[in-house]
C-alpha cells in the first residue's frame, strides 16, 4: 500500500496555491479600482500580515511579532502575499514528514497553545477565505464587482484541458 504522505503533501501544496491565486485575484481587482475604501485595505493588510504572523509562530521568526492590524498599501500587500506563500511552501516542503507534529506557540493575547502544523496551515487558508469574503462584500457595496475566489473556481481554472 502506498504511503499517504505524497497525497497529503499535494493537498497542502494545493491549498497554498489556492491562497496565492485567490489573493492575487483580489489584489488585481483592488489595483484596477478607481479607489479602494480604507476598510478593504485594512482587511487585505490583515489577511497577508496574519499569514506572516502564523509563519513566524511556526518557524520561530520575527514575523510572529508583526502587528497584524497595521495597514499597508496595495504594493506592500502584494509583495507580502507573494513572499508569505513562498515561505509557507518552503516550510511545508521541509516538513512533509512532520505535518501532524504539534507546534508550540503563543497567541497575540499571550496564551500558549500547541496545534499541528497541518491544522495551522488550514487555519491560515481559511482565515484568508473569511477575509476575502468580507472584502468581496465591501467591493459590492462600493459598486466594484468582486472576483470569484471560491475554491471551486480555482479548481476549475486549474483543471487540465480535455
Amino acid at each position: 500500500m502506498p504511503s499517504p504522505l505524497p497525497d497529503a503533501s499535494a493537498k497542502e501544496r494545493t491549498l497554498l496555491q489556492y491562497t496565492q491565486w485567490a489573493n492575487g485575484r483580489v489584489l488585481d481587482t483592488l489595483r484596477a479600482a478607481d479607489a479602494v475604501p480604507e476598510r478593504i485595505l485594512e482587511l487585505m493588510s490583515h489577511l497577508v500580515r496574519t499569514q506572516d504572523v502564523w509563519y513566524g509562530r511556526v518557524a520561530n521568526t520575527d514575523h510572529a511579532r508583526l502587528d497584524f492590524w497595521a495597514v499597508d498599501d496595495l504594493d506592500v500587500c502584494a509583495e507580502r502575499a507573494k513572499a508569505s506563500v513562498e515561505r509557507w511552501r518552503s516550510l511545508v516542503a521541509d516538513r512533509l514528514d512532520r505535518l501532524d507534529q504539534s507546534i508550540a506557540y503563543t497567541n497575540s493575547s499571550g496564551t500558549a497553545f500547541e496545534t499541528s502544523l497541518r491544522d495551522i496551515l488550514r487555519h491560515v487558508v481559511n482565515h484568508g477565505t473569511h477575509h476575502r469574503a468580507q472584502i468581496a462584500l465591501l467591493l459590492r457595496e462600493a459598486g466594484v464587482p468582486p472576483p470569484a475566489t471560491d475554491y471551486i473556481y480555482f479548481v476549475r481554472a486549474n483543471e487540465p484541458a480535455e
